[in-house]
């Protein structure tokens, strides 16, 4: 995603996108702007061209891998994933680790889900979840000691600070695991690397995979989708079972955002460009 604070998108903007070509997944993609082997997209290799598809229903923000998300009004399109416009908090900065320092999820704590992070002035993080208090702290900053290294999926030595042994606790009484930590990702560049099944994604590069994230640092949804899914189901879901950080609605038909190639948000620069298949809907 080709990174300006001046790309701010806000809850129903209009989408509109080009189908160039389909991509193999079900229900939803995951999308980038850059052209592999180049710093931007050239604006000769940019659809000229664009017909609306829908709206942008809602704009969510992950602070924590895992953890509840935060829907805003306004976020500023970054790299690494979308920012909160009025708060220095970004999506997927933090993670919760064991005492390997590998990577602790929802899938092994459902209640994680439920773990809720606010940043106030002065950047103040508050955190929340059902039947604890409030935790509040700051966000960590290196200073020669608290500098670890942690795992995210196949990706073993991403580098991270330590949010300290108060906030762990917090995390640890509410989990229930007292070996677990919270980490930052304090850099502003992504440290992963691909998997194999992404070297056959043509559009895909390493740029695109963001902080903490599994895959990229966008992924977009629509609602249409998620309702024709819950037809099949036992159980219906909404978007905070998929967690999308764009929800769309509005979409003509289920399932047709798996074949646009380029998305364009509002009337700015803010254009997405399909980049590999979220394989939590394969």
């Amino acid at each position: 995603m080709h990174s300006d604070d001046a790309n701010i998108w806000q809850a129903s903007t209009t989408i509109s996108a080009v189908c160039i070509s389909s991509i193999a997944a079900i229900l939803a993609s995951t999308w980038f702007w850059k052209k592999p082997g180049s710093k931007e997209c050239k604006p000769s290799l940019k659809p000229q061209k664009w017909v609306k598809v829908g709206n942008v229903k809602k704009l969510i923000v992950y602070p924590i891998k895992s953890c509840a998300g935060v829907v805003v009004e306004k976020a500023v399109v970054t790299t690494l994933g979308l920012k909160c416009h009025n708060a220095n908090i970004r999506d997927r900065d933090f993670m919760v680790v064991d005492e390997n320092g590998r990577q602790v999820t929802m899938v092994k704590f459902p209640t994680m889900a439920l773990i809720k992070m606010e940043v106030g002035e002065g950047d103040i993080i508050t955190l929340s979840a059902p039947d604890m208090p409030s935790f509040t702290f700051t966000f960590p900053k290196p200073d020669g000691t608290n500098e670890r290294v942690c795992r995210v999926k196949h990706d073993a030595h991403l580098k991270a600070l330590d949010c300290g042994d108060d906030v762990s606790q917090w995390f640890q009484e509410y989990i229930g695991d007292s070996t677990l930590r919270l980490y930052y990702h304090h850099l502003n560049f992504t440290q992963r690397t691909f998997e194999p099944y992404m070297f056959k994604c043509p559009q895909f590069e390493r740029s695109d995979m963001g902080a903490f994230h599994n895959e990229t640092s966008y992924l977009l949804v629509s609602e249409e989708s998620i309702d024709e899914l819950n037809k099949r189901l036992d159980k219906n879901s909404s978007w905070k079972n998929w967690r999308p950080t764009i929800l769309i609605d509005q979409v003509n038909e289920p399932f047709a955002e798996v074949n646009w190639s380029f998305v364009k948000i509002g009337r700015g620069n803010g254009i997405l460009k399909t980049a590999v298949p979220c394989y939590r809907y394969v």
